[in-house]
């Protein structure tokens, strides 16, 4: 009676295993509609033409007028990030955002320059003189805007904070004019007009920049090196 008990409980375990593995064997991820924002290549490449025949030259022609060394210009046509940065980098948002309870409702592609130096005001280094390129900002909810933030901390609690905040002496003279004129304080919402980084806070930027751009050295997806 034991052997055939042993017998039995050797064979159940063997199917268990079995199935576990044919289970693990089997397993796919769900599939993925696309986004509805999703175009075809023709669009694409009519679209890339579009900024071709109606940008580049234009861009050349001026930045080449103001060239002072004689240097012949060469416009930016596209900016990239590896995959893992940008996975990275939501990830590195979405924590930010939820330590000051906001919502992240867009991310949004701002198109910008680098200017002609090699250095930035701040003193950081200028990857690409002259060159144009993008930078990502999350943008949240705020007073029925959608606003671009970042992130400050002071003694342990998280703030988003609009970009496009006013500086702290006019948050301070608003506040004042409406105590006079109400004869009560508003709140100032996201507006601190603190110091965070004097009090051992600081600020969390969130805007994502430093890709790699082209031309040079080009790769061109759409058939000419314009």
């Amino acid at each position: 009676m034991t052997a055939k008990i042993t017998i039995r409980l050797a064979f159940l375990s063997f199917i268990s295993l079995l199935l576990f593995s044919c289970e693990n064997t089997t397993h796919t991820p769900p599939l993925v509609d696309p986004p509805k924002q999703i175009i075809s290549t023709e669009r694409a490449k009519e679209m890339y033409d579009t900024y071709t025949d109606r940008r580049v030259s234009i861009i050349s022609k001026y930045e080449d007028s103001i060239s002072a060394d004689g240097s012949v210009y060469t416009p930016t046509r596209y900016a990239e990030y590896d995959l893992e940065t940008i996975k990275n980098y939501i990830a590195y948002i979405e924590q930010e955002s939820k330590k000051a309870n906001v919502d992240i409702k867009t991310l949004r592609f701002y198109l910008s320059g680098y200017p002609k130096s090699d250095k930035f005001q701040n003193g950081d280094v200028v990857k690409y003189p002259r060159r144009n390129t993008i930078f990502v900002l999350p943008t949240m909810e705020y007073e029925g805007k959608n606003v671009g933030f970042s992130v400050e901390e002071t003694g342990g609690k998280y703030t988003a904070v609009p970009i496009n905040r006013n500086n702290p002496m006019q948050d301070i003279k608003q506040e004042k004019r409406q105590a006079d004129s109400t004869g009560q304080m508003n709140e100032a919402g996201f507006f601190i007009p603190n110091n965070t980084a004097a009090q051992g806070g600081g600020s969390s930027s969130l805007i994502l920049n430093d890709s790699s751009l082209s031309p040079p050295p080009s790769s061109n997806d759409f058939g000419n090196n314009n």
